[in-house]
């Protein structure tokens, strides 16, 4: 029984396989074909794909002829959409109107989707905005819900609400899934919709380091203000300030195609300082001598041509805009705080790159603008991790009463705590330093400290110092530049011998190139050489430092300053500073 039932199985096998379509062989075994089902609408796709809209709607309504419902409205709507695509408005509504949406199953949303994006492409924002209000999002599965924000940001903006509309586009990146199609799409809207302001109306958006849609205003309100040719350095800028941003991606590209190829060098360069006859024309006279020495002196690169003006916070707008009018296409100054705060309040964007020689000390979003100066701050760090390397590990710290004492003493305190170090006792003192100071030294805390740090200019130094050293000749003391007055002064420096600080290569230990310009501009300038011997590598590392902002390929660069690098702020840091100490009255350099 078991036998004649398996046979009759096989036969039924073999006669069920005989069916089918009939095997294939061509000199080898035998081969099984399954006959191929063809997508009637495959032709259609591809003509889509090769942007012929026309031809494709119409293969689709071919097709949706042929079909039953909801089939039909399926491929209907495919027509409606290769009809839009193709910017075929008319034809895509005369469609729409023959759809018979009673046996449009599942297809009511997209349909109504449509219709919305008819009426953005006509310009009718307000009845598109009443139809998205008659759909709950929520309902709706996850790929409808991100084309209904997309087109509430479309028609956001259409009406005229273009920064609500990117706050809307920069939401939907975040619920994308990170899909790279839709993100672009999404970037390429924001922009046209962006690009649509008017320059005072992007002004108007409050600015914010790092803040993703003060990057997008941002670097709108860069193409409307900036010359093309200064573009590619204003766009560096931005992506300084604005690091990551996604129109890096997306939009960046499109603005400045070769924005990796090195810009040309500026040939003019306003040189903007404070008034000769000012009070601190002699410091500003110093800074144009230390310029116009690196000029002298650079054979690497072609020399631009140099204007110089002079300005006060008075004129200092109506002097820049004539400047960049009459061709700078590089701005360094000015030197002063007041006048610089002034230039960088009165823009959001600046239509070149600016080297402000000066730290405003308080946070500037002022685009295309970069800070520079012999900050204290620097050097304060710089003591710091010196201190901290020659094993001390709980300061003592001692500044001039005032702001300017304030900053310094937190700059050292901030990088000395990072370190791991401890601060036992901190004080400003004024102008009764002699009872004040062995106050300080008799508390408790005070002798705690392994190290000090005391910053005081040359004449006040040397008559704190020896009040250290009467009551604690064992704690050595670090210092700040301002200690020194930059040239050997022996027979009155010797009552700061032992005090270690910290000062710029040019004057410890200048390099050749350094050396060169030292003779040729003590030549010229002895006097002022003496008195401001720093402020002239100042002026030397802004005429440097011009190649390097335009192009900020590299993050650090050496000067005669010191070691430079700037920050997202467009702050130019130094580091990598030289240490002294003094013997017998002379400064003697520390490896």
């Amino acid at each position: 029984m078991l036998t004649r039932t398996l046979t009759i199985l096989l036969i039924s096998v073999f006669l069920l396989s005989g069916c089918g379509q009939p095997p294939v062989r061509v000199g080898g075994p035998r081969i099984d074909v399954k006959p191929t089902i063809t997508d009637p609408a495959e032709t259609a796709k591809r003509l889509e794909k090769q942007g012929k809209y026309q031809q494709a709607a119409q293969e689709y309504l071919k097709i949706a002829a042929q079909s039953t419902p909801p089939t039909r409205q399926g491929h209907q709507l495919s027509a409606i959409k290769a009809y839009f695509k193709g910017g075929m408005l008319d034809e895509a509504r005369t469609e729409l109107a023959k759809l018979d949406t009673g046996q449009s199953y599942g297809l009511e949303i997209p349909l109504e989707f449509m219709r919305i994006k008819i009426d953005l492409a006509e310009q009718h924002a307000s009845s598109a905005l009443k139809r998205l209000k008659g759909i709950e999002p929520s309902t709706l599965p996850s790929p409808l819900q991100l084309e209904y924000k997309q087109l509430h940001a479309q028609a956001t903006a259409a009406k005229g609400e273009v920064i609500q509309a990117v706050r809307e586009w920069m939401a939907i990146d975040n619920s994308a899934n990170a899909d790279p199609t839709v993100i672009k799409e999404n970037h390429q809207q924001l922009w046209r919709s962006l690009s649509t302001l008017e320059r005072s109306a992007l002004e108007q958006v409050p600015q914010k380091q790092g803040d993703m849609l003060s990057g997008w205003t941002a670097l709108a309100l860069l193409t409307k203000t900036s010359p093309q040719k200064h573009l590619a350095a204003g766009i560096n800028n931005w992506q300084l300030r604005f690091p990551n941003h996604p129109a890096t991606q997306h939009i960046v590209p499109t603005l400045v195609p070769k924005l990796d190829q090195l810009p040309s060098p500026p040939k003019q360069v306003a040189l903007l300082l404070a008034p000769v006859k000012s009070k601190f024309g002699k410091q500003a006279e110093a800074v144009q001598n230390g310029f116009f020495a690196a000029l002298e002196a650079d054979f690497e690169g072609k020399r631009p041509n140099i204007a110089t003006y002079e300005v006060n916070a008075d004129d200092v707008l109506e002097v820049y805009q004539n400047a960049v009018a009459g061709g700078a296409d590089f701005v360094v100054g000015p030197l002063l705080k007041n006048t610089l705060s002034v230039l960088a309040d009165s823009h959001v964007q600046l239509p070149v790159p600016t080297l402000g020689l000066n730290h405003l000390g308080t946070p500037v979003v002022t685009g295309n603008l970069y800070q520079f100066a012999l900050s204290p701050e620097d050097e304060a760090k710089e003591v710091a991790r010196r201190a901290w390397a020659d094993g001390h590990r709980s300061a003592l710290i001692l500044v001039p009463e005032g702001n300017w004492g304030k900053r310094v003493s937190t700059a050292f305190q901030t990088e000395w705590e990072k370190q791991g170090g401890q601060v036992v006792t901190q004080s400003p003192y004024g102008g009764n330093f002699k009872s004040s100071i062995p106050r300080i030294l008799r508390k408790k805390s005070a002798k705690a400290a392994d190290m000090a740090f005391v910053v005081a200019f040359p004449k006040i130094a040397r008559q704190i110092i020896p009040l250290f050293k009467s009551r604690r000749s064992d704690l050595p003391i670090y210092s700040t530049s301002h200690v020194y007055r930059g040239t050997p002064n022996p027979s009155y420096d010797r009552k700061i011998d032992g005090v270690v600080f910290v000062d710029t290569p040019w004057v410890l230990a200048p390099d050749e190139n350094g050396a060169l310009m030292q003779t040729t501009l003590q030549q010229s300038s002895p006097k002022g050489m003496r008195k401001y011997k720093r402020l002239y590598a100042l002026g030397i590392d802004a005429y440097y430092s011009i190649p390097q902002l335009q192009r900020l390929s590299q993050p650090q660069w050496q000067g005669q300053t010191g070691r430079l690098f700037v920050d997202s702020s467009g702050i130019i840091h130094r580091d990598q500073l030289r240490f002294a100490r003094f013997a017998k009255g002379k400064p003697q350099l520390l490896e």
